[in-house]
Parts: C-alpha cells; sequence; structure tokens
C-alpha cells in the first residue's frame, strides 16, 4: 500500500496494489513526504469510496470516536436490509462527536419526533440504542435517551435509494474500465486504438462479464480444456487476462473461472493482436 496525500499524521489517502484509492489511518502513516510505502501492519482502518467532502472532519475528530463510529457502521452494514452511503463511518463520527460535546456540557436537546423515527424505523432504532449504551459506557458520559433518535436518522440518511445505487455502480464500472484499459496496454506492450470497433467489442464483453460476476452467474461451455491450450500458446495475453482478472476480483470479490478466462484471452487477441 502506497500513501498519496497526507491527511495528517495517522491518516492519508493511500492506493492499494490494485491501484484503488481508500482513506487509511494507523500511527505515523501520514508523516513524511509523499508518496511512500506503508507496511499493512501498520494501517489500523481503512475506508473505501469516502467522499473527499470528508478528509478535512477526519483531521478533526477523536481518533476513539471515528474508531467507535466505524465499528458501528460494521454492525450496522451487517443488520440493515440496504445498501449503506460509504461515507456512513463519517456522518456517523460527527453526529457522535456533536452528542459527546452536549452530554459533557450537561445540554439536553428536545427532540420531539423520537416516538415517530422509533416507529417508522425499528431496526436502526434499536441499533441506535446500542449505539448509545456503548457511547455511555466508552467514553463515561451519560447520553440523553433522546440522542437514539439522532443516530436512526444518521442511518436511515445513509440509505443508497436505487437511482443513486445505479448511478455508483456505473461509475465504479466506468473506473474499472480505464483501470482495464490500462492494463490492456502495460501488459500487451502496445497502445490500443480507443476508438475502434475491436476495443468496442472488448469493453462490450467487459460489461457483460461485470454483470455476470455480479450474478454469480459465469459462462457455461465446453471450452474451458482450452485454457492450457492458450496458456502455452499466448503467454501475453493469457497474463493480461490473468490481470485484468485480479483487477475484477478487486472491485468485486469474485475470481474468474477458467471458462471466463478463455473468453477474456480470445478477446485480448483481437484487440491486441500479438506480435510477430
Amino acid at each position: 500500500m502506497r500513501a498519496i496525500q497526507r491527511i495528517n499524521n495517522n491518516a492519508a489517502i493511500c492506493e492499494d496494489d490494485a491501484g484503488h484509492q481508500l482513506v487509511a489511518l494507523g500511527r505515523g502513516i501520514g508523516f513524511g513526504e509523499m508518496p511512500h510505502e506503508v507496511a499493512l501492519e501498520d494501517v489500523k482502518r481503512t475506508f473505501y469510496g469516502i467522499d473527499r467532502k470528508y478528509l478535512a472532519f477526519i483531521d478533526e475528530v477523536d481518533p476513539d470516536v471515528l474508531e467507535f463510529s466505524a465499528q458501528l457502521a460494521d454492525i450496522v452494514t451487517q443488520q440493515v436490509s440496504y445498501e449503506l452511503s460509504p461515507n456512513l463511518p463519517i456522518t456517523l463520527a460527527d453526529h457522535i462527536q456533536f452528542a459527546l460535546k452536549r452530554a459533557r456540557e450537561h445540554l439536553v436537546v428536545p427532540m420531539p419526533l423520537a416516538e415517530d423515527v422509533e416507529q417508522a424505523h425499528p431496526v436502526e432504532y434499536r441499533l441506535a440504542k446500542m449505539a448509545v449504551r456503548g457511547m455511555q459506557k466508552t467514553f463515561g458520559v451519560r447520553i440523553d435517551r433522546h440522542e437514539a433518535a439522532g443516530v436512526a436518522l444518521s442511518i436511515v440518511n445513509a440509505a443508497i435509494a436505487p437511482s443513486q445505487r445505479k448511478a455508483l455502480a456505473a461509475k465504479r464500472e466506468e473506473r474499472l474500465l480505464t483501470h482495464v484499459a490500462e492494463v490492456l496496454e502495460r501488459e500487451m506492450g502496445a497502445p490500443v486504438d480507443r476508438d475502434s470497433f475491436a476495443f468496442a467489442r472488448f469493453t462490450t464483453h467487459i460489461r457483460y462479464l461485470i454483470d455476470r460476476v455480479q450474478k454469480g452467474e459465469p459462462i457455461e461451455s465446453e471450452n474451458s480444456g482450452l485454457y492450457d491450450v492458450l496458456t502455452a500458446q499466448y503467454p501475453r495475453a493469457v497474463s493480461c487476462a490473468q490481470a485484468i482478472a485480479t483487477e475484477i476480483e478487486a472491485a468485486y470479490g469474485e475470481p474468474l473461472t477458467e471458462e471466463e478466462l478463455v473468453y477474456l484471452i480470445m478477446h485480448i487477441n483481437r484487440v491486441a493482436p500479438p506480435q510477430e
């Protein structure tokens, strides 16, 4: 992992081995000249997909509050039935830090809609009550029970709407296609005409491949046996296909089957034919 931009001495924007950017926390990882390599054992926590507008808050928030909020976000993600914004740990930390400040100053903010929130969002409210108990135990302060409504609303507001989910998925796919094109040119050792019909056909194949990976429906045919033949005949294209497969697995958490690799190798050879 490589730190590329300092947030503070203990936080930095980093790039992982697949070239994806993330925010990493850990003692001293933001210290020194950029860029520099970061040992994985020095990284305490990572956040992918954080909006850059929250980076300044990461510099300001109490690290203990951020860690508490990140652990809470992990629990919430497992308990709710919908997708949540990757910014949830940060927005929870923002709310919780102010809730702790109010508690320490003995300031109670009335929440007239608390009962409505509990009735409308029972799962989120239950998680929020658990969070309030955790805040009291972790930070040694008495938290007013009405603060649970605010935490619950922070969770509800982090839900990604279907249209937003679709937009994020499209953006993620386009970013991956850019990485794939870069891998193709690097591994095959030659520039690719991105305006060509062959490249358009190649990207169409990648889009359908991503769709199959997401649905868990890989190609099923009798061509998997060709993989060993292609490995011997087109070693460079095979290496390229494996590098692209690594990118896809990093993005979607699923490895490619040998059968998918066979078709990928064939498309690579069409868009970047082996040099004589």
